[in-house]
């Protein structure tokens, strides 16, 4: 008995009346938030040119992704553009079904078609469209590549109309309805569980106060006592000569206490073998799938985009079922350096990337989980690439830029509502609470001796993990590639070389001292950074008089949010 696969896709038109004759065709940032995690926009077809990289890209969706929805707009508007659609499968196990005609015109209603089934492991399947631009003989024609990871259903068949299941492939009827228990309902399941809980105990205890409250007599003291002690029933002025208010022991606690609380941490040497770091951390090239999307680029290094494929083993094959299920893909940001750079380059950057990794993992903290190259670190000779330096992240990226985008309303959220409309907005109590993740980033560092001496909204990174005043998760990162991705924010004082002067202590900028004092004023600046939504510090102050002015007491004004 054949056994069949559907592929489920949905396509969204629009058809755009206004602006020069093109065609566009791009995966929306709010579609790239919800199937991979990533707060980017893949185009395929921009302003009628074909990006050839983006093309190439096979679109990985997962097991729990049954839909993926494209974008299409033309602004064409002398003539009407024909469109040809065909789907073909990599298995022959795979029955890809379009749900839309496949020759029309540009369509103004939403298609959809889904997929369900009941084997499981990875196809390919590749859509062809052509479109009758920029003439009917001289036609624009792309391919999109989709790589589907489909589970089993548990015997369950697709037996009716497509419109009876949900995305999940679970039976909308009466009489077969599926329940899909999320993470987020245990969730909530759990808190109300706790607080009816707390709110049961707190009324038995009133009721049992209540019932066994008495009245109780005044309390009158013998004869004898009120003689010997005539002052007792008034208050008697304290005399501090009469008795020391603690003892000696715990004068000395107290005092100790103190000190520790006003102590200054001093930077430890540093303890971390790089080259022991990159072993350790070594993981497979082939294993990472750079996405077409640059965060951030510099003259020597840059950020992009990647895609892990990994299991518990650390690597992924093909020729096995259970073993391609077993695989699991993780959304990383990667720094690296360029072809431009040379040895010192890459000495510099490996230094400042592994400079947290003897340290105990921490929420707030972005630590480097992967150095994947080419060839193994343990023969130096094999290797022939600059290596990813990995962090595991799925959100928005650097936070210096996401508040910059914030501020021009061109960022999309995951978690829209009638009243945000899918913007971006920051709350104080928002911001407040991305300052507190930083700072316990910044007090953790310190228990280990590592002092920061860069902390700015440039080295974070952020992303959105739920609803309400927590919902954005920052994580303090590693100075690597900073001064190259940031060059505006670093000044060089005549010492040969550059330095973030003002986000800098007057003692740092004097003396050339860094300490856990020093970290309080970088985050000082860091804080006016995120209230004002990233707007540069002190921007009228030329760098080589940021020491006098803040030895005459300037500071910055209050940020305007």
């Amino acid at each position: 008995m054949r056994i069949r696969q559907t592929l489920y896709m949905a396509i969204i038109v629009w058809l755009v009346k206004r602006g020069n004759t093109m065609i566009n065709l791009f995966i929306s940032k709010a579609e790239m938030i919800r199937t991979l995690g990533l707060s980017a926009e893949l185009n395929y077809i921009e302003n009628g040119i074909i990006n050839t990289y983006s093309t190439k890209f096979p679109y990985r969706v997962d097991t729990n992704i049954s839909q993926v929805v494209f974008s299409w707009n033309t602004k064409i508007l002398d003539r009407k553009i024909a469109y040809k659609l065909r789907a073909i499968a990599g298995d022959n196990a795979v029955l890809p079904v379009i749900l839309i005609p496949h020759r029309g015109y540009l369509p103004t209603s939403t298609e959809e078609y889904r997929c369900a089934g009941n084997k499981a492991g990875q196809f390919d399947v590749i859509l062809h469209v052509n479109f009758s631009w920029p003439s009917d003989t001289n036609n624009t024609y792309v391919t999109l590549k989709q790589e589907k990871l489909c589970a089993s259903r548990s015997g369950r068949r697709l037996t009716g109309n497509l419109d009876e299941y949900d995305q999940n492939g679970l039976r909308m009827d009466g009489d077969e309805s599926g329940v899909l228990i999320t993470g987020e309902n245990v969730f909530y399941m759990v808190i109300g569980c706790v607080g009816a809980v707390v709110l049961v105990i707190g009324v038995l205890l009133v009721v049992y106060f209540r019932s066994t409250r008495k009245t109780l007599p005044p309390t009158v003291l013998p004869a004898n006592i009120q003689q010997r002690y005539p002052s007792v029933t008034r208050s008697p002025d304290f005399n501090a000569q009469s008795r020391p208010l603690f003892n000696s022991e715990a004068s000395a606690m107290t005092s100790r206490q103190a000190a520790n609380v006003q102590q200054v941490v001093n930077e430890r040497p540093s303890s971390v073998d790089v080259n022991a770091a990159l072993i350790e951390l070594y993981a497979d090239r082939n294993l990472f799938q750079i996405l077409p999307i640059n965060e951030l680029e510099g003259t020597f290094g840059e950020m992009r985009w990647a895609i892990w494929r990994r299991n518990i083993r650390g690597e992924c094959g093909d020729n096995d079922n259970e073993e391609d299920n077993a695989c699991n893909d993780e959304a990383i940001v990667a720094k690296t350096l360029k072809n431009n750079a040379d040895k010192t380059h890459l000495m510099k950057f490996l230094e400042q990337a592994l400079v947290f990794h003897n340290i105990p993992p921490f929420p707030y903290l972005a630590q480097v989980v992967a150095a994947a190259s080419y060839g193994r670190f343990d023969c130096p000779e094999a290797a022939t690439d600059f290596p990813l330096i990995c962090y595991k992240h799925q959100g928005f990226g650097n936070l210096k830029k996401f508040l910059q985008r914030c501020r021009g309303g061109t960022i999309e959220i995951l978690h829209k509502t009638p009243g945000n409309k899918g913007v971006q907005t920051l709350r104080t109590h928002e911001l407040v609470s991305m300052a507190i993740q930083i700072i316990k980033a910044i007090l953790h560092l310190h228990k280990y001796g590592i002092i920061h001496k860069d902390i700015a909204t440039r080295n974070c990174l952020v992303s959105e993990v739920g609803r309400g005043s927590d919902r954005l998760l920052v994580q303090l990162c590693d100075t690597a590639l900073s001064k190259d991705l940031f060059p505006s924010d670093y000044h060089c004082l005549g010492d040969n070389e550059n330095r973030p002067v003002k986000w800098m202590a007057y003692e740092s900028l004097q003396s050339n001292t860094f300490n856990s004092a020093t970290d309080a004023w970088s985050f000082g600046v860091t804080l006016w950074e995120l209230l004002s939504c990233a707007q540069q510090p002190y921007i009228d102050v030329d760098p080589e008089e940021m020491a006098t002015i803040l030895e005459q007491g300037q500071r910055l004004i209050q940020p305007y949010n």
